[in-house]
This record gives structure tokens, C-alpha cells and sequence, in this order.
């Protein structure tokens, strides 16, 4: 009898093979990963859970996790921008007032 040596060709559980699962796990959620607490995360989640293993509903679901992340970056860039604007706004006003109160 020839002894093979490749890793999944017996029923044995070994160390090898549970890495390959987790690191199997970790690429298959890797869009639900990415989306972690933004909007739509649990749909995302929910998509990626039950259509991922087609690889076609894993792409969509990769695809919908980066645009996620690509709207959540627009909406902090704004809000940054707008408390920016209101900081340069208050110090206007607080220069305006002391110099008022100055006269």
C-alpha cells in the first residue's frame, strides 16, 4: 500500500486542517469583516452568510462592503468639514464680540 503524504486526503483531524478551516472562514467573511458596524452591516452579513458560497454572491457582497465603507468615509469627510467650518466660525464670532467689547 502506498502511504500518501498530501494533507486532505485522509479523515484524520490534524492541525494543518484546522488552519486551513479558520483561514477558510476568515476569507469567506472577509466582506462582513470590512462592513463591521456600518449601515447595512447585518444585511450585508445575512447576503454574505447565505449567497457567499456561490463565489458570485461573494464578490457582490465584497463589492457592497467596500462601497459601505466608501460612503461611511464621505459621511465622516463631511462631518469633519462641518465641525472645521463651525470651530472657524465660533472663534470668528468670539473675535468679533471681544473686539466690540474692546471699544
Amino acid at each position: 500500500m502506498i502511504l500518501s503524504s498530501l494533507p486532505f486526503e485522509n479523515n484524520e483531524v490534524t492541525i494543518e486542517k484546522i488552519m486551513a478551516g479558520i483561514v477558510l472562514l476568515f476569507v469567506y467573511f472577509i466582506p462582513s469583516i470590512i462592513s463591521w458596524n456600518k449601515k447595512n452591516s447585518k444585511f450585508l452579513l445575512i447576503c454574505n452568510l447565505f449567497i457567499g458560497w456561490t463565489g458570485i454572491g461573494w464578490f457582490i457582497s465584497l463589492l457592497w462592503a467596500l462601497n459601505i465603507n466608501r460612503q461611511h468615509a464621505l459621511i465622516i469627510t463631511r462631518e469633519n468639514k462641518k465641525r472645521k467650518q463651525d470651530r472657524k466660525e465660533a472663534k470668528r464670532k468670539a473675535l468679533l464680540e471681544t473686539d466690540s467689547l474692546d471699544l
